[in-house]
């Protein structure tokens, strides 16, 4: 593998699930140089500041901001850093929604170990993903249970995805008009216009919906 360490970033919000990680990776044959996180908020900040990594390893089911939505912000950002997914689910679709946005693969969090450190190794060696394979990953293809499938682009301008944003942390429309020095009804207006882009009725939908296509 060279005489670098391999950059592996691992992102779950269940902090004795990252301590039991941490453990095996201390304890294993693979040189490599860890750093964890409890969001991928934290992990996305993090990249935007420069920092790098060989391999990312992510839980699936995180608040806020899952697993596809992960990669999906990753991709959308021109990162080609393979994504290993660790799951607890064999839901196909998932899984489908999860490659479409270009994760290396799947781990269930049953796994023995050694499977998840040759995983590791396999998605190093593979190197990042061509720049075409990262464009791919940003279409916003969803996958249903009824086999059907769905292209979705949502037009947003910059202050309806600050906006969408916002209200994912739970901000009030007070409080976002206050933040963004807009009126409420101006807030108002513009979560009208992303309930429709993306075909929902409340703010709940309009984030589960945006996680969906991971919008962030």
């Amino acid at each position: 593998m060279g005489n670098s360490p391999i950059r592996l970033a691992v992102i779950d919000d269940h902090v004795l699930f990252l301590q039991g990680l941490a453990y095996v990776f201390e304890n294993c044959d693979l040189d490599l140089e860890v750093q964890s996180f409890t969001t991928a908020t934290s992990f996305l900040n993090a990249t935007d500041v420069g920092q790098k990594w060989d391999v990312v390893v992510t839980d699936l089911a995180m608040k806020q901001i899952n697993g596809i939505a992960l990669i999906g912000a990753l991709r959308a950002r021109n990162v080609g850093v393979q994504v290993i997914v660790l799951s607890a689910s064999e839901d196909a679709i998932t899984r489908n929604n999860a490659e479409m946005v270009g994760a290396f693969c799947f781990v269930h969090k049953s796994s023995d170990e050694q499977i998840l450190l040759e995983t590791i190794k396999s998605a190093y060696e593979a190197g990042p993903l061509p720049m075409r394979s990262v464009q791919n990953g940003t279409r916003r293809m969803i996958f249903r249970p009824d086999g059907t499938d769905t292209i979705v682009q949502p037009k947003l301008g910059p202050q309806q995805q600050r906006i969408l944003g916002m209200m994912a942390e739970g901000a009030t429309n007070k409080d976002i008009a206050r933040a963004l020095s807009i009126s409420e009804n101006t807030v108002k207006t513009h979560a009208k216009a992303i309930f429709r882009e993306l075909s929902v009725s409340s703010r709940a939908a309009a984030v589960q919906r945006a996680r969906e296509l991971a919008l962030f």
